[in-house]
């Protein structure tokens, strides 16, 4: 019967805290909100007084001047030009990139491997020398 007591006071306390909370929760969520929504406010006014300041502009010669040349329109009798680049190939080497080892560094190479390798005459002469570095090939 005491256990059957304490789990009816135990439930009666948890209903009461609960009851008790409830509203304190509910105003701190539309508190959270409430901030949210004045942030926007705030956002969406600063934009209307930007759109504001546009309009006014748009009102005289030199704002109609401005947004005419912003949307690439021109005077009679003017032409417009249009600066256009080459696109590389794909395949074409970076700037930054080295270039590849021309005719005369090759040569220069097989010059040092001439004068710094010793000759073995039973060679093969399409073998190359286990010795040569990789910047040499």
């Amino acid at each position: 019967m005491a256990g059957a007591l304490c789990g009816i006071v135990g439930i009666a306390v948890i209903y009461g805290a609960w009851r008790f909370a409830c509203p304190y929760a509910a105003e701190f969520t539309t508190r959270r909100e409430v901030g949210a929504l004045d942030r926007r406010v705030s956002e969406l006014q600063a934009e209307h007084r930007r759109l504001e300041q546009q309009a006014k502009l748009l009102e005289t010669p030199e704002g109609i001047r401005i947004e005419a040349r912003r949307l690439g329109l021109l005077k009679p009798g003017e032409r417009s030009l249009r600066f256009m680049t080459r696109p590389q190939p794909r395949d074409a080497p970076s700037p930054t990139a080295p270039a590849p080892p021309g005719v005369l560094e090759r040569l220069r190479a097989w010059g040092r491997r001439l004068v710094t390798e010793p000759h073995d005459p039973g060679q093969s002469r399409g073998a190359t020398s286990a010795g040569r570095s990789a910047a040499d090939r």
